[in-house]
């Protein structure tokens, strides 16, 4: 996956029109919620088969932090 088609994934799960970047700050946007962390979990199970935490949202400030959960699979 490329980092543009997660961006656009990204702003699909969290149902915003704000065009995200890797810098956007994920703390300040209303959709930054525990739904978006559960659709996410859910995300990153199936497509890099990785089992994410809420602890490891609340962690990442921008997409490029979710980017790096992806263990390398977004390039």
């Amino acid at each position: 996956m490329t980092k543009n088609e997660f961006l656009t994934a990204l702003q699909d799960m969290l149902q915003t029109d704000t065009e995200l970047a890797e810098d956007t700050p994920l703390a300040g946007m209303e959709e930054w919620d525990s739904l978006a962390f559960m659709v996410l979990i859910a995300f990153f199970d199936k497509n890099f088969g990785k089992k994410l935490t809420f602890e490891d949202l609340s962690a990442c400030k921008t997409p490029a932090a979710l980017m790096l959960l992806s263990g390398g699979a977004i390039q």
